[in-house]
């Protein structure tokens, strides 16, 4: 049996998504996203997923300000949501996955960065968001996160001590398939999202994009969205949801801000594979396992 048919999560893992929206204080918003933290945790939650950008608006004329360095030991004057958030993870005993943070290097770039803790508050890895949202939607959404953000250039799968490994994205990564093909190759058991899709391509495409990943590849898909502002100037979709590796959406909410909460069940990817068994259907043959390509 080849890797990816293996059972890849090794117990049940009780996952939740904290919808909520960011505003121009730093320090409001991570007052707001501990409260959230808290409340998941105190709900049984082992995995908590912030979303995108949820201590700074998502501006690009603000990525900068609001910008702070990664390290293992953040300094809180320096970078006061990193720090937080290990705190939070520690204060918790989950995993938490920090949605995403504008940080900056000692090169002066600027990155949108997702940094991920262990209960003990450890830096486990991070993922700097690889495609850059940059569209232009006629009559629609235009938007250019390139006029201030440099793009990451690594995949990012990450071992969760005792479950298994996640494959990391950020928002307009999940339209690119080839990564999540390569993390579950990998052995990841769900692939994680942290976003703020916009009202403009987040009722064509939303839900088709996390359904789409978790089928593809077999795994969950989790999707944490921003909750929607009305009048911002970038108005989030929300609709944040857990689809299963049969495409079924178990979990989801609509645009305010909430908690949802699924439990990933090992069972329910074995099943899955055992009935459409495309692990073994492949062709490579034919085209490359891309996962070799590396």
């Amino acid at each position: 049996m080849t890797r990816i048919g293996r059972e890849i999560l090794q117990r049940s893992l009780k996952v939740a998504c904290i919808q909520i929206a960011s505003g121009p204080n730093k320090a409001q918003n991570i007052t707001q996203a501990r409260k959230k933290v808290l409340e998941a945790a105190a709900e049984g939650a082992s995995l908590v997923v912030l979303p995108e950008c949820f201590n700074s608006p998502y501006s690009t004329a603000k990525f900068r300000e609001y910008a702070e360095p990664l390290s293992p030991h953040p300094d809180p004057n320096k970078a006061p949501s990193f720090a937080a958030l290990s705190q939070m993870a520690q204060d918790t005993g989950v995993f938490l996955i920090g949605g995403s943070i504008p940080e900056y290097d000692e090169s002066g770039k600027i990155y949108n960065t997702s940094a991920v803790y262990s209960p003990q508050g450890k830096l486990l890895g991070s993922h700097r968001k690889m495609h850059l949202f940059d569209i232009d939607v006629p009559g629609g959404m235009c938007f250019h996160e390139s006029d201030t953000l440099s793009p990451g250039n690594e995949l990012t799968v990450i071992d969760l001590d005792g479950y298994g490994k996640i494959g990391l994205g950020i928002c307009y990564d999940m339209r690119f398939a080839e990564p999540s093909t390569i993390a579950a190759r990998q052995g990841a058991f769900a692939l994680i999202y942290p976003s703020a899709f916009n009202t403009t391509t987040g009722p064509l495409h939303w839900e088709l994009l996390g359904r789409s990943r978790a089928v593809d590849n077999q795994v969950y898909s989790v999707l944490c969205s921003q909750s929607r502002v009305p009048d911002s100037s970038y108005p989030a979709w929300g609709y944040s949801m857990v689809s299963d590796p049969m495409g079924r959406v178990v979990a989801g909410t609509k645009e305010s801000d909430d908690i949802i909460y699924a439990t990933l069940e090992p069972d329910t990817i074995k099943e899955t594979r055992q009935a459409i068994p495309i692990t073994h259907q492949r062709r490579h043959d034919v085209y490359p396992d891309i996962a070799q390509l590396l």
